[in-house]
């Protein structure tokens, strides 16, 4: 008779924050302020960053009709350039980035938001790297992927 060994569940990257709260409440706050200082129009490339929030960062563009939109292997590989970009700028402390997308539309979970959060998953577990956070941020406030915490601002001052 065949014994079967458990199998261990794999390992998944631990979601935590570098920052402590007021800090990163205001760099999510400013980087809403930084995508509504850049971007007037309604519709805008969505765009992945990694980095930290209001600081340095490395980002790619990607269109967002469906259309031309980025199939789940092209999504790993930009994320990877990206944590790739990350680490060779000299970052302060590489292992703790956070990922988000700057996108159009409304505060609320869209299906390319869980799309780039499962390829950052993914990304940041292979490189053994620790997610501090995943958000889509819109001209009108952030939303946390993971948690569905979000903050809106009808008018955002600096």
């Amino acid at each position: 008779m065949r014994q079967t060994l458990p199998v261990p569940p794999p390992e998944r990257p631990v979601v935590t924050s570098p920052l402590p709260g007021s800090a990163l409440s205001a760099a999510w706050r400013a980087e809403v302020g930084r995508l509504r200082g850049r971007e007037r129009r309604r519709r805008f490339p969505l765009e992945i960053c990694v980095g930290t929030p209001a600081g340095r960062r490395v980002s790619a563009p990607e269109p967002w009709d469906q259309a031309t939109a980025h199939d789940a292997g092209l999504r790993f590989d930009v994320v990877d350039a990206l944590v790739d970009a990350w680490r060779a700028s000299g970052a302060v402390d590489p292992a703790a980035a956070s990922a988000w997308v700057s996108r159009p539309g409304a505060t609320t979970l869209h299906d390319r938001d869980l799309e780039w959060y499962a390829a950052c998953l993914q990304v940041f577990g292979a490189h053994r790297l620790r997610l501090a956070a995943f958000r889509a941020v819109t001209r009108s406030g952030w939303l946390d992927v993971a948690t569905g915490e979000r903050r809106v601002w009808k008018r955002l001052r600096l």
